[in-house]
Order: structure tokens, then C-alpha cells, then sequence
């Protein structure tokens, strides 16, 4: 159909690069896509979303579609990894930080991360490398051989790299 067309029939043009479609992220909008992606027994964390809705936009992700789309990219992956087995130190850290009966809940239940945490693995698979600087950044982690000041760092014989689900904060 033409624009004309359009027109004529009392529906005003709308070019199909208008963003007007695009609906702006919130803290709303974030919690309302978790809940529709991963299950109900993982949203035990009280959390407002502020600093989650910061890192979707410091990734470039500021509507519910873009959103919605990484979610539905990583979804599958997320949940496997929540489901792997812990190993015996993380959840005997686990246990010390939040409790035995936290973690025991979870073993037999068969999860491990609340929302945040979820939303933080999709945002780790979608942006690699990137996003876990981001998040060593955040969290005030130095790996060995990074410099201080940003510069290049020095190589280390350690990658850092280990099996297991990502340590998400």
C-alpha cells in the first residue's frame, strides 16, 4: 500500500524505520521480561532494577523488544546453566554467605540464580568479554596483570578461566 493510500483511508504513514513502535526500557519493563522468560521459583530476590536497567544500557539495550530479543537469543542457555550441579566449595561458600536451608532449597529445587543473576549470565553470553569487564569493573575486581591505570596489562600465566555456571553478582 502507498503512502497515499494510506492516507486515504484515514491511517497516518508510519515509515517502518520510525521507532516510535519502541517502547523505552524500565525498571517495570525489565522485571516484566524475566518473569516471562525464566520461571517463577527464580524471582526470590528483592530487587528494583536500577542497576540492571544501567547495564542493559550501557550495552546498547534501551526497549523491551531489544530486550526481549536477547532474552529469547540466550533464554535456553541461561536455564541450562542454572540448572548445572554446584560444586562442594560453592556451595559450601554458598551456605556460609546465605545460609545452609538457602542453599539446600535450591539443590533440591535444582536452580541456583535469582533474576538479576539470570539477566546478568544472558548479558555475559550476549557480550563476552565485554560485559565481564564491565562487571570486573562494577565490582571492583583487578584480575593479576591488569594495570592500574587502564594501560596494557601484563601477561599472566593464569587465564582465570574455569568449568562450571559464571560467578554472576
Amino acid at each position: 500500500m502507498s503512502v497515499r493510500n494510506s492516507e486515504a483511508l484515514g491511517r497516518p504513514h508510519r515509515s517502518v524505520l520510525s521507532f516510535d513502535n519502541m517502547t523505552s526500557l524500565t525498571t517495570e519493563a525489565v522485571h516484566k521480561a524475566l518473569r516471562r522468560f525464566f520461571p517463577e521459583k527464580n524471582d526470590d530476590f528483592p530487587s528494583d532494577y536500577v542497576e540492571e536497567l544501567a547495564e542493559l544500557r550501557a550495552f546498547g539495550i534501551t526497549t523491551e523488544e531489544q530486550l526481549d530479543e536477547m532474552l529469547h537469543r540466550r533464554v535456553e542457555e541461561v536455564m541450562e546453566i542454572d540448572r548445572s550441579p554446584m560444586s562442594e566449595s560453592d556451595i559450601r561458600m554458598h551456605s556460609r554467605d546465605s545460609g545452609e536451608e538457602f542453599v539446600a532449597k535450591r539443590v533440591r529445587e535444582g536452580f541456583w540464580f535469582s533474576y538479576p543473576a539470570l539477566l546478568r549470565i544472558a548479558l555475559e553470553l550476549e557480550f563476552g568479554k565485554s560485559y565481564e569487564e564491565y562487571a570486573e569493573r562494577r565490582d571492583g575486581i583487578v584480575e593479576p596483570g591488569a594495570a592500574p591505570n587502564g594501560g596494557p596489562a601484563t601477561a599472566a600465566g593464569d587465564s582465570g578461566v574455569r568449568e562450571g555456571p559464571p560467578s554472576v553478582s
